[in-house]
């Protein structure tokens, strides 16, 4: 038994090992060949045989333990019940008390992790702290009742007094006072903040998030910010629920990345829409309203944009209403490199004007015309057409009508100059053959 100190009733009485120091009644009074173990305090390590490198202090700490090695176990009835778990810190009363096996646990705070059993790698640091804890793995609790219930629950994180104090599932976080309180089975859950958790009417979600003094959630796969809570980003002083500032001036700074400028519109006919205040904020807009855009009155038609309203389209200002049987109206004019209008059928345009039986006014009527109306037949006046527009397509047509119908007193003209043309050259060749004829008879009177 050298090199090593013994201090106290049957205090490492069985001891054959060396580098031990038992102080206090019965301390080590079962170890054999343990080595370099340190035991103070009645019962401390009692049952030890073969365990090293342990620590215990307090009246029964580790009293069971007997081949657990590397532990430490500070405070009355710390690690009382542990026999083979190993890399443990135990400090406070009766912290880790029903611990057996587990490992690489650190208790600190009367009763932290009391009923632990096998669970390893626990963080609990408080009064009563994963109090009911058995089989649970890699969970930290930090202040007085966090994970209480707790007690097969792995990788929770709770901070602040009783958080998760009712959770006996796994995967959750909860921060603050009560956080996490009505959480029974659920998983993968966070609570950030004093009282906050899960509705008492839905407790067992996974995925959800509450964040905010009391704020509860109440549907799985959620992240909740409560009591009027705004978020800012790029601001640190928010204005509203959402107040969004981008790096860059006229941006917007949101990105809807699977919402693109060519994704087909799921709600069609709407005569409200969004857009922005003079504040930026987003607001409700209407086509009943002042707003510049109405996507009511537009639709996706194909690869072109449709408007299918009873009314038109006004540009310009000081616009009451377009012409009868128009759909759009610009003020002060449109400048084009080019223009082309649409002619629906052959009846539109004037090449009836060279079918058989086209009444073709004579010209002297045409002149009669002009004189009592002083413009064309068929061609709006000048007054008409002030008053009710130029129809380019109407106007086009009826000039070329006007063309053809020149075109039709030219080809008379022609027709009528070749017939004095031939019935010239007939007299033509009559008074040639009289002068002949006049010359012969005077030949003939000389020559008598």
């Amino acid at each position: 038994m050298g090199q090593n100190t013994i201090f106290g009733y049957q205090a490492g009485s069985n001891n054959t090992a060396f580098g031990n120091t038992f102080i206090g009644a019965l301390t080590g009074q079962a170890n054999t060949v343990g080595e370099n173990n340190t035991f103070l305090g009645n019962n401390a390590g009692k049952s030890n045989t073969t365990g090293t490198f342990n620590l215990f202090v307090g009246s029964n700490a580790g009293q069971a333990n007997t081949i657990g090695q590397e532990n430490l176990f500070f405070g009355a009835g710390s690690g009382f019940t542990n026999t083979s778990g190993r890399f443990n810190t135990f400090v406070g009363l009766n912290s880790g008390f029903g611990n057996v096996g587990g490992e690489n646990n650190v208790f600190i705070g009367q009763r932290a992790g009391f009923s632990n059993n096998t669970g390893s790698f626990n963080l609990f640091m408080g009064s009563s702290t994963g109090y009911t804890n058995q089989s649970g793995v890699y969970n930290t609790f930090v202040g007085n009742g966090a994970g209480y219930a707790n007690q097969i629950g792995n990788r929770n994180t709770f901070l602040g007094l009783n958080s998760g104090f009712r959770t006996v599932e796994s995967d959750n976080v909860s921060v603050g006072y009560n956080a996490g309180l009505e959480n029974t089975t659920g998983f993968q859950n966070t609570f950030i903040g004093t009282n906050a958790g899960v509705s008492s009417a839905n407790p067992n979600l996974q995925n959800a998030t509450a964040i905010g003094y009391g704020t509860l959630v109440a549907a799985s796969n959620s992240v909740i910010l409560g009591n009027g809570a705004r978020v800012g980003i790029g601001t640190s002083a928010p204005q509203n629920k959402l107040d969004l500032v981008s790096s860059v001036a006229n941006t917007s700074g949101l990105r809807l990345t699977n919402l693109r400028s060519n994704s087909p519109a799921t709600v069609l006919n709407t005569t409200k829409f969004l857009t922005v205040d003079v504040n930026g904020d987003v607001v409700l807009g209407s086509i009943n309203g002042s707003a510049r855009i109405s996507p009511g009155l537009w639709e996706a038609a194909g690869m072109f944009i449709q408007n299918s309203n009873a009314g038109g389209v006004l540009i310009g200002s000081g616009i009451n209403q377009t012409p009868a049987g128009y759909k759009l109206y610009v003020a002060e004019g449109i400048l084009t490199e080019k223009v082309k209008v649409a002619v629906k059928n052959t009846s539109d345009w004037s090449d009836k004007v060279f079918e058989a039986g086209y009444d073709l006014k004579s010209l002297p009527e045409v002149a009669d015309y002009i004189r009592v109306n002083r413009h064309l037949p068929g061609v709006l006046s000048a007054a008409q057409m002030v008053a009710q527009g130029n129809d380019l397509h109407k106007t086009d047509a009826k000039l070329l009508e006007k063309i053809e119908e020149l075109t039709l007193y030219l080809l008379q003209q022609q027709s009528a100059l070749q017939v004095m043309r031939r019935e010239n050259k007939r007299m033509q060749t009559q008074t040639r053959t009289m002068q002949q004829q006049i010359q012969q008879l005077l030949l003939n009177r000389t020559n008598k």
